[in-house]
C-alpha cells in the first residue's frame, strides 16, 4: 500500500510518501514546506488567513501532483501544536476538507508524542534499547523516556524556535541584552535536570540542519544525518556562529537551509540548554518524526 503521510506542524508542512509491505515500509519521498504557522497565530489565537492560504495551496499541490505521481492509496493527515492551540481550528479543519479533500486530524499531545516516539523508534537499529528523546519544533519541545518500545514519561514545554524567536528577538544581528533575555526565558521554560536514558536522540526540522551545518555542509539529505552526533561544543560553536552574524550572512553557512537561519539561535540554544541538563556530552540526530509514525502504525 501506498500511503502520504503528512504532518502540519508550527514551523513546516512535512509529506513523507511511502510504500508498505506489512509492518515494513520504504521511503520514496519527503517533502518539506515551510508555513511558520506558529507564528501566523495572532493576539486573538486565530490563525492568519495567510497562512491557512499557504497551507492549503501546499495540500493542493500534493493531491494535484505528487499523490497521482505516486499513486496513494491513502492519506494520512494531522496538525500539531499551532493548529491545536488556533481558536478558529475548525474552521481551518473545515476549509481544508472542503477546498483540497484532505481530513486533517488534530492531535492531542498524548497522539503527538506516540506517533513521534513510533517515526524516531523505526530508524533505529536498536528500538527496543533505553531511549531518551527530544523533539524541538516551532511552538513546542518534548522530552520522551521510554525502554523496550514502550514510552514511560513525557512532557511537553511550550518552547519552540519560531515562538522564541518572535517574542525575543527584535534585532538582526540580536542584541547582547535580547540574547541575553532569550537564555533567560528558554532556560527558564525547560527542566533543570530529567531522567536521561542510554541514548539520547533529538529530532525535530531544526535538528537536521544542525547536523547539516556541524558537518560543514557534507550532509545533503535526511537519511545521512540519521544517527549523526551532536556534541556540546559544537553547539556552543553554533550559538556563537549566529549570535553575531546577520540573516544574510547566516543564509551563507555551509550546510544552512535558508528558511531556517532566522530561527537557527534559539533552536540551537534549546538544544544546548537540554543538553546541559542531561548531563551528557551529545545527542544522535534523527529525522524521523510523526510523518514515520503514521506511516508505521
Amino acid at each position: 500500500m501506498r500511503i502520504a503521510a503528512i504532518d502540519c506542524g508550527s514551523n513546516s508542512l512535512k509529506c513523507l510518501i511511502a510504500e508498505k509491505r506489512g509492518e515494513d515500509f520504504n521511503c520514496l519521498k519527503d517533502l518539506r514546506f515551510q508555513t511558520r504557522l506558529a507564528s501566523a497565530l495572532n493576539t486573538n489565537g486565530f490563525l492568519s488567513a495567510t497562512a491557512i492560504e499557504k497551507t492549503i495551496t501546499i495540500l493542493k499541490h500534493l493531491q494535484e501532483n505528487e499523490f497521482p505521481a505516486y499513486q496513494i492509496e491513502e492519506i494520512r493527515a494531522v496538525g500539531t501544536e499551532a493548529i491545536r492551540q488556533a481558536a478558529n481550528k475548525q474552521e481551518v479543519v473545515d476549509r481544508i476538507f472542503r477546498e483540497t479533500g484532505i481530513q486533517l486530524s488534530v492531535i492531542n499531545e498524548a497522539q503527538e508524542t506516540f506517533l513521534e516516539w513510533k517515526g524516531v523508534l523505526s530508524g533505529l537499529k536498536k528500538p527496543l534499547q533505553p531511549i531518551t528523546i527530544f523533539d524541538s519544533g516551532g511552538a513546542s519541545t518534548e522530552i520522551i523516556n521510554g525502554n523496550k518500545g514502550l514510552i514511560h514519561k513525557a512532557t511537553c514545554f511550550p518552547v519552540g524556535a519560531v515562538n522564541f524567536t518572535q517574542r525575543y528577538v527584535h534585532s538582526d544581528p540580536i542584541s547582547p541584552t535580547d540574547f541575553e533575555e532569550l537564555v533567560r526565558k528558554i532556560f527558564q521554560s525547560l527542566p533543570q535536570s530529567f531522567m536521561i536514558q542510554d541514548t539520547f536522540i533529538g529530532a525535530g526540522g531544526g535538528v537536521y540542519v544542525c547536523a547539516c551545518v556541524a558537518s560543514g555542509g557534507k550532509i545533503n539529505s535526511p537519511e545521512e544525518a540519521e544517527g549523526y552526533e551532536i556534541t556540546l561544543s559544537e553547539l556552543e560553536r553554533q550559538i556563537n556562529l549566529y549570535q553575531y552574524t546577520n540573516l544574510e550572512q547566516r543564509k551563507q553557512i555551509p550546510g544552512m537551509e535558508s528558511e531556517y537561519a532566522d530561527i537557527m539561535l534559539a533552536a540551537v540554544l534549546i538544544y544546548w540548554i537540554l543538553l546541559k541538563a542531561s548531563g551528557k556530552e551529545n545527542f544522535l540526530v534523527s529525522t524521523r518524526g510523526i510523518r514515520y509514525g503514521l506511516v508505521a502504525i
